[in-house]
């Protein structure tokens, strides 16, 4: 399966690429330069491993992409 974009949300004035990797996993890609920030997966539970930024920023993108629909799944962040 190739990896698809699901869109693009923007957090704290910079813009990051979600791109699916399976269902329910996704990277996140700044695009100003293209630096692969972390992944989340959601489902039953919540994962993310953030790389080289705060937990804090990464759920927050994680948050604004689900609630954007660049997400397949539907639901809430506990």
């Amino acid at each position: 399966m190739s990896l698809v974009v699901k869109g693009m949300v923007q957090v704290e004035g910079t813009t990051y690429r979600i791109v699916r990797l399976k269902r329910g996993h996704y990277k996140v890609v700044r695009v100003l330069d293209d630096a692969s920030v972390g992944v989340f997966s959601v489902g039953s539970t919540f994962e993310m491993a953030p790389e080289g930024i705060g937990g804090d920023l990464m759920r927050e993108i994680a948050r604004v992409a689900i609630q954007g629909a660049k997400t397949t799944w539907v639901g809430r962040i506990a």
